[in-house]
């Protein structure tokens, strides 16, 4: 019995998960960068209040904008 519950569980956790969220593209603009110096530079873009951070080699410049995958919540 324990081991039908602990697989069943998250199986049906997973199935009720994915049918109440959704991903989507989403295109951010770079916000800000900080300089590292030899360790690089630091590339900051915001979605939705929260800060998505990318980091680059010394030398290299902070693409202007990066593509990520965003859950949305179907309503």
């Amino acid at each position: 019995m324990t081991k039908f519950i602990t697989l069943v569980i998250p199986v049906f956790f997973a199935a009720t998960l994915s049918t109440a969220t959704q991903a989507k593209q989403v295109t951010l603009n770079l916000s800000q960068e900080q300089d590292g110096g030899s360790a690089g530079r630091a590339c900051m873009y915001i979605h939705q209040g929260q800060a998505e951070y990318r980091i680059v080699k010394a030398g290299e410049n902070c693409p202007s904008t990066v593509t990520i995958e965003a859950i949305t919540h179907r309503t």
